[in-house]
């Protein structure tokens, strides 16, 4: 090499400074040989806002106020050297770049190159583009009509050649015909020559073009290409960008390094740091010319060796410098500190890497970049961290060491860019300064309300919850918080928080914490909320989010997201870019870079330095938003030009109202920490001058020195923020959602190991809250449940969840699995022209696998909404007329009142009153009953919530709990009413117990019909907008007495149609009474019979006759039997008459089947009835149909083992009652608490008087036929305070059965719906309750289980009252139906009493149960009256057994 800037080393600037010397003063020196200024690096921190309030009402009114205000804006300043937003465009006649000329798309529009037909792969679509001969999509460009015949030369194409020869010929033949001669032929012939040599030249050089240019292409595809041209320019360039490169890699990592210092070191600082001056080689390029046309594809294979000096001169040799990096680490404070050196040197690196250029037709032209190292790269280094460069030691000598370096290194980089992995650099994002990933671009608004049965995790203390909000997840840090609740695990906090977004891919995690005095908070559970469902639609409102842990729910959280972008230039089709639209809200870039001469030296009384002058100066920023500190830098120590580069990102209300303050401290160890400099200004001022004057440095006030400051306004547009504030955690209902729960296969068995099955039913849950629930099924995994269930839904995300549970009456239920529904997939969100949102249902689902169900949707009424016009919008100016001043003040709306409009937005006829004043909410069979649960007020303390049921025996809404003798409640709830005119709410105060019994301390019940009349009445008041409608009623059975404030509202649901098989109607109890029989078969050779009736339903025998000796036309007496049914439509009642025989088996007389279809039965109402046998044989019976919910006993399930099975029958149920003294009962476990679903002060119409009947009415024939029983009055119904409660009437004996099947179920009984127990029964009656001495009876027992191998037992029956045995019979050898007839006598008191009988069979090592039943003493026995009947065991199918129970003398 010539004389050149090689030529001594000192003309290679190294960086090498004082150790001691500050980052800032070392980069000043570098600085100041390289004569550059190094570009700032800005580091993350957490999201903020300016608000120093979360309660909701004072957020809602700052926003407000803010929007109120008028717009402080600027214009904004471009940037030197950016490019101008506004396209300068020329007109359309000018015809710019050669797609002017062309058909083909411009590659970078992206837009035009997807319309390309599909046909062309990436190697035609190259060619497309590539080959000289390009194909046209048209003739377009055709325009030239000489080039359409001519091409640029004149030979050489077939059709010249064609014409050559023809001129030749007939040129010739003319010449002759003319007398033309040899030497006129020569010439022509020497033309044609001429041509034809010219041509075929033409032809070769062509053909060797082409050759040359098809061969270049298959080079580029598998030869390499030097590139020594771009190797001499990065050779020239390295010496002189290497010191800048270097000045800036010093500045940049001791900023960062002052961050990542642990605390028992001093510093870390860059002491030197040079790169050398050989350059690095790009050692060869190879292209893949076959891509896409907006794709250029290279390898490049990269070395950086600045060791290897084979291919420099002696020269450059000589000059040489190498790689050397030194970190100082200084430990120690002040003057006894030492500084351990760190170097690390003979730096090598080389590697393929392929990169991948995506171009476009914007500036800068190329979109993306992606990078990728097509083998593992090697490096090299020399590592020294003790000793320096003399005594220092290359760790890398230590075996293993440096392979495992080298695999750690390769492990990092290996799914970031090892092929096939590419790092993908966004270039385009880049210059367009939209890619750094912590940059907010939205806001968040998140309006926490409540959270509903938290259940902490921690053993000790009480609950104390607050939540913290995270993205992405929940180990990152938390960009918000609540406020804490002290013991409470229902805790309301009514707070609005705004949570800075950069991204809507990551989802949201609320994360529950209990908070500990003295010790580390805990965690509750997490809720998680997918961000991607704001995409659609910005707002989601009325969420109930689920809190779970360990993947169990434990609590759910109640709250409302909102997110408002940062408003950005929209670009028009025309291409003009309109600027980004202004707001007093939005978020504040605020960057903290530098500060300049901190703290002047300071000097003695004789101008010498003094000690912990500038040079000693420990610098640290904070700054403030409106006096709150909002970042805090780490200490830059021992320089006055500190470099921290820190920015944090701030939500603002209302940036008139923003004060931004900077303090510049001096740390000091020994002493507070002192301010040496301050800056202070207003947001709106600070704005002006960045904009208008261009400024970034800011002297510092009470101090000397500079700050270099900057910030970004990101405007955001808070329309719609208080479109859902207020609105608390309950929103109106949009529909109801029928799920019917079919069936399930395989389901787990969770008590295998005890011998059992499981026990399943199925749940609907919503959120934490059970909407619905089937019945439990015994001992089955392969379950058929046949239930609907209605779930009122508030939300197209409020999706239901349906879990299989297995029932367990001692322990908690065990999850057996969970089916999700996704109300997207039977729910339409559409949107009206009005800006209405409506919701349609769409074809119902049916999921079939494991869990067999069905899903559909019915919208409630809805009416249309009203379009509303201004005031000033109404008036036009009438021509000729001048307009008057307008006026300032906002105008009202003045809405556009449609008076009756004749059909809802469903298209849905709407019914009216017959004044048409209003709609009628009596005339809709079916609707959404809202529940507000104002205040319980009780005698007694109580820990309870408050259920809302509704046609079930289970709740449908539960509230949250609450403790005390007032209960707060203040929570509405909402149910679906099937039938009104059947259908009763009740609401009940549950204790919160740990066992599953069904104590209450209050209920309060009412005919739906009753209050939707009362929802009616008042909304035809005018002060209906004032009045809630809240009224207190009274509590039945609450302990001293109780009330409770409720309102209600009704909103119709539409094109609901109810199955018959769905109504109440369906489900009740059926009283049969045989009354006789005629002209039956003689079976005996005496020509007559002794028949007797057998009633079986669905292959279950339900009640036997007595025997009628000699007889063909039997009167029976006393022959009535009640017996539950779930599904009247479909059942079948059968009648056998059988010919009674002594010795042999008994014969079949005739048979006849009853179905309840038709008017056959009518509710409420005895009918007679004859059916016949078979021949001129005929049967009479009467039947009594009352519609009534049945609600189920639960029983105990296989916990244990099959032979010591836990009895967990509920107590309290009536299991047999005797009818009249002696009377034969059969079945067991069934009781009637009232009448039955006869509407309690309203009635179902049309049916008549409800009390007659109970005079002896005959029946039409001449026998002596029973009367018709009279119909019972309904129960006592709580009222209102103000009007007097109706005495209750004392119910009726009945009788029951306890089969198992579809239609009759031993776990019914059919209590009425008011929930009314045995102690208001027992304090109904005077005379009962007593207490003294009782006898009871073991009489025998029948069809009992047979459990030894010879199919038969050796039964016994013993009797206990709780713990305590009363007595035990013999056991009777080898019989199924023993007789005992044993008595014991037993002392009772007047409180609850439970009888407790268990049948086992008897074995030399240990005894077997068979079965057992329990009965409520004084459910069964009456005053003066014994009970005698047969009470079925449990479980079903083992036997029943005969009991005798009186009354002491």
């Amino acid at each position: 090499m010539s004389s050149s800037s090689l030529d001594s080393p000192s003309s290679v600037p190294t960086v090498n400074v004082v150790p001691e010397a500050s980052p800032a003063q070392k980069q000043a020196q570098a600085e100041t040989k390289a004569n550059v200024t190094p570009l700032p690096s800005l580091p993350t921190t957490q999201l903020q806002t300016d608000l120093k309030t979360t309660k909701t009402s004072e957020v809602f009114d700052t926003i407000q106020a803010a929007q109120a205000k008028e717009l402080v804006t600027e214009k904004q300043m471009e940037p030197p050297g950016s490019y101008s937003s506004q396209p300068k465009g020329l007109p359309d006649w000018y015809r710019v770049g050669w797609t002017a000329f062309s058909n083909l798309p411009n590659p970078g529009d992206e837009e035009a190159m997807s319309k390309i037909p599909d046909n062309f792969g990436p190697e035609a679509l190259a060619a497309l583009f590539n080959s000289p001969g390009r194909p046209t999509f048209s003739d377009a460009n055709q325009e030239d009509l000489v080039s359409q015949f001519l091409s640029e030369a004149y030979y050489g194409e077939w059709y010249h050649n064609t014409a050559v020869m023809l001129f030749t010929v007939v040129f010739t033949w003319l010449i002759t015909r003319f007398g033309g001669g040899l030497m006129a032929c020569l010439v022509i012939g020497a033309f044609l020559a001429t041509y034809h040599q010219t041509s075929i030249r033409r032809l070769r050089r062509n053909v060797r073009d082409d050759i040359n240019r098809e061969m270049m292409v298959s080079r580029l595809e598998t030869d390499a290409e030097s590139a020594d041209w771009i190797n001499h320019f990065l050779a020239r360039f390295w010496l002189i960008y290497e010191p800048v490169l270097s000045a800036q890699i010093i500045g940049t990592a001791d900023a960062i390094l002052i961050e990542s210092t642990p605390s028992f070191l001093d510093s870390i600082r860059l002491s030197t740091f040079t790169l050398g001056t050989k350059a690095p080689r790009i050692e060869s390029i190879k292209t893949y010319p076959k891509t896409e046309p907006n794709v250029v594809c290279m390898d490049w294979k990269l070395s950086f060796v600045p060791n290897d000096v084979l291919d420099l001169s002696k020269r450059e040799v000589q000059s040489k410098v190498n790689p050397k990096i030194v970190l100082s680490i200084r430990v120690g404070k002040g003057m006894v500190g030492v500084e351990m050196p760190v170097l690390l040197e003979d730096i090598a690196f080389s590697g393929t890497l392929r990169l991948k250029f995506k171009l476009f037709n914007e500036f800068p032209h190329v979109k993306t970049l992606e990078a990728s190292f097509l083998d593992k790269p090697m490096f090299d280094y020399v590592l020294k961290p003790v000793g320096g460069e003399t005594l220092g030691f290359d760790i890398n000598s230590i075996p293993g060491l440096q392979s495992f370096v080298q695999d750690q290194v390769h492990a990092t980089l290996g799914p970031m860019m090892y092929a096939p992995n590419a790092y993908l650099l966004d270039v385009a994002g880049m210059m367009a300064g939209g890619v750094d990933l912590d940059s907010a671009n939205g806001v968040l608004g998140l309006t926490l309300y409540s959270a509903i049965n938290l259940k902490g995790s921690d053993m000790f203390g009480s609950l104390d919850p607050y939540v913290t909000f995270h993205i992405g997840n929940t180990i990152n840090t938390e960009v918000g918080r609540s406020s804490a609740h002290e013991d409470t695990s229902n805790p309301k906090w009514d707070e609005t928080h705004f949570l800075l977004l950069n991204t809507l891919t990551e989802p949201l995690f609320l994360q529950v914490m209990d908070r500990n005095v003295g010790r580390k908070d805990t965690i509750v559970g997490v809720a998680t909320f997918d961000l991607k469902q704001l995409e659609a639609d910005s707002q989601a409102e009325g969420l109930s989010l689920v809190v779970t842990r360990g993947g169990k729910p434990v609590g759910e959280i109640k709250c409302d997201l909102r997110h408002f972008p940062i408003s950005l230039p929209e670009k028009l089709e025309d291409g003009t870019v309109t600027p980004p639209a202004e707001s007093n809200s939005g978020v504040l870039r605020f960057m903290l870079h530098e500060c300049k001469e901190l703290g002047a030296e300071k000097k003695g009384g004789f101008g010498l330095p003094l000690v912990g002058g500038g040079s000693d100066t420990d610098a640290y920023a904070i700054f403030k938003v409106n006096g709150v500190e909002k970042l805090r830098t780490m200490v830059f120590k021992r320089s006055v030009n500190p470099r921290w580069f820190k920015w944090v990102e701030v939500f603002v209300a209302d940036k008139t109202q923003l004060n931004l303050s900077v303090e510049v401290m001096n740390s000091k160890e020994f002493s507070d920490d002192e301010c040496i400099g301050r800056f202070e200004s207003r947001m709106v001022d600070m704005e002006e001058q960045i904009t208008k004057n261009s400024q970034d440095w800011w002297q510092l006030k009470d101090g000397t020195g500079k700050i270099h400051l900057g910030a970004i306004w990101k405007p955001v547009a808070m329309t719609g923020f208080d479109g859902g504030l207020g609105h608390g955690s309950y929103r109106e209902p949009v529909g109801v959602v029928r799920i019917n729960v079919f069936s399930a296969e395989e389901i787990k068995n969770v008590e295998a190991l005890t011998g059992g099955k499981s026990d399943p039913y199925v749940r609907v849950m919503s959120g934490t809250q059970v909407r619905g629930q089937t019945e439990y099924i015994d001992d089955e995994l392969n379950p058929v449940w046949n239930t609907p269930l209605y779930v009122p839904i508030h939300s197209i995300r409020e999706d239901l969840v349906l879990e299989v549970m297995d029932f367990n009456d001692i322990q908690k239920d065990k999850f057996l699995g969970l089916a999700e529904i996704f109300l997207k997939d039977i729910v339409k969100e559409v949107t009206t022209e009005n800006k209405q949102v409506v919701y349609e249902g769409l074809e119902p689902v049916d999921r079939q696998g494991t869990l067999h169900y069905s899903a559909s949707f019915f919208p409630t009424l809805e009416l249309a909404k009203i379009a509303e016009v201004t005031e000033a919008e109404s008036k036009e100016p009438v021509e000729g007329e001048t307009p008057a001043e307008e006026d300032d003040t906002p105008k009202e709306p003045a809405p556009v009142v449609d008076t009756h409009p004749e059909k809802d937005v469903h298209g849905e006829v709407i019914k009216y009153t017959q004044d048409n004043s209003q709609i009628n909410l009596l005339a809709y069979e079916s609707g959404i009953l809202k529940v507000t649960v104002h205040t319980v007020s009780l005698k007694e303390k109580v820990n309870a919530t408050i259920d809302i049921l509704i046609d079930s025996n289970d709740p449908q809404f539960r509230t949250a709990q609450a403790k005390g003798t007032r209960l707060a409640i203040n929570e509405t709830g909402d149910v679906f009413v099937k039938e009104m005119d059947f259908s009763r709410v009740t609401v009940r105060v549950k204790p919160v117990k740990e066992d599953k019994d069904d104590s209450n301390a209050g209920y309060w019940v009412s005919p739906v019909r009753d209050l939707v009349r009362d929802v009616q009445a008042r909304r035809a008041k005018a002060d209906s907008e004032t009045d809630d409608g809240s009224k207190e009623y009274k509590l039945l059975e609450a302990e001293g007495g109780g009330t409770i404030r409720l309102s209600f509202d009704f909103i119709p649901v539409v094109k609901f149609t109810l199955d018959p098989s769905e109504s109440l109607e369906n489900q009740g109890n059926l009283t049969v009474t045989a009354l006789k029989a005629t002209n039956l078969k003689g079976i005996d050779r005496s020509g007559t019979s002794d028949p007797y009736v057998v009633f079986s339903m669905n292959d279950v025998k339900l009640h036997k006759t007595e025997v009628h000796k000699k007889e063909l036309n039997p009167v029976f007496r006393n022959e009535v039997f009640t017996v539950p049914v779930l599904q009247r439509i479909g059942a079948v009642l059968i009648a056998e008459v059988f010919d009674w025989d002594q010795i042999g088996k008994n014969e079949l007389i005739g048979r006849a089947e009853i179905t309840f279809a038709g008017d056959l039965v009518e509710s409420f109402a005895a009918k007679d009835i004859e059916v016949s046998l078979g021949s001129d044989s005929k049967l009479r019976v009467r039947l009594l149909w009352q519609p009534q919910l049945l609600a189920r006993k639960r029983t105990g399930t296989n916990i244990f083992s099959a032979t010591t099975r836990i009895f967990t029958s509920a107590p309290g149920a009536a299991v047999g009652a005797g009818l009249g003294a002696g009377g034969k009962v059969l079945g067991g476990g069934v009781k009637v608490l009232g009448g039955g679903v006869k509407a309690i002060g309203g009635g179902i119409r049309g049916i008549g008087k409800l009390g007659s009947g109970s005079s002896s009415k005959k029946s039409n024939t001449s026998d002596n036929v029973p009367p018709v029983p009279s119909i019972p009055s309904p129960p006592q119904v709580s009222s209102p305070l103000s009007s007097e409660p109706s005495p209750s009437t004392p119910e009726p004996r009945r009788m029951s059965v306890s089969p198992q099947n579809s239609s009759i179920d031993p776990s019914i009984s059919n209590d009425s719906y008011s929930i009314q127990h045995s102690q208001t029964r027992r304090s109904e009656d005077s005379s009962m309750n007593v207490g003294g001495s009782i006898s009871i009876s073991l009489l025998g027992a029948r069809n009992l289980k047979a459990m030894d191998r010879g199919g038969t037992s050796d039964p016994y029956a013993r009797v206990r009252i709780g713990s305590k045995m009363i007595g035990k019979t013999r056991h009777i050898k080898k019989t199924l139906t023993p007789e005992w007839n044993e008595t014991f006598t037993a002392r009772v008191s007047s409180s609850k009493t439970v009888l407790d009988f268990k049948v086992k069979d008897h074995n030399t090592l240990n005894d077997v149960d068979i079965g057992d039943v329990t009965i409520d003493l004084w459910d069964n026995l009456r005053a003066g009256q014994p009970f005698d009947g047969w009470l079925a065991l449990k479980p079903a199918g083992t036997g029943e057994i005969h009991v005798r129970i009186e009354q002491g003398r």
